[in-house]
């Protein structure tokens, strides 16, 4: 049983497994992210599981591997825009709220791991901006 009064936008359910984890807490948070999309759509905060269902995510936990990813710094994620995969992603820059889900610092620098609430309001997103912050 998930220790969160929430429901979340993803299945995460794993076998002998709390998902997300007890340390993640629901926080307000400005987050950082790089998306196809301005305003954001679903399809920019899927998590790389359901994006690749029967991928192997090697090193990474199965419960991380259902978040989305966010940073905390929009300098940390700035780097990823060298590479080829993100060059022509937009940032954006995302005010999470208690009621978004829970949030987990995982990995190096600024990364979090975000469980999103099925309440998350794509429309309601307070802070939209393109490269440049």
């Amino acid at each position: 049983m998930v220790p969160y009064p929430m429901e979340f936008l993803e299945d995460l359910s794993i076998p002998n497994k709390t998902c997300p984890p007890t340390e993640a807490t629901p926080e307000k948070f400005t987050v950082y992210r790089l998306v196809d999309n301005v305003p954001m759509k679903i399809d920019d905060i899927w998590s790389q599981r359901a994006l690749y269902p029967s991928k192997t995510f090697k090193g990474v936990d199965e419960c991380i591997a259902r978040a989305c990813s966010v940073f905390t710094n929009c300098e940390d994620l700035n780097k990823f825009r060298k590479m080829p995969k993100f060059k022509m992603k937009k940032m954006v820059a995302v005010v999470i709220k208690e009621q978004d889900g829970v949030l987990l610092k995982t990995f190096a620098g600024s990364h979090f791991s975000w469980w999103i609430s099925k309440g998350f309001n794509l429309a309601a997103v307070t802070i939209t901006k393109e490269s440049g912050l």
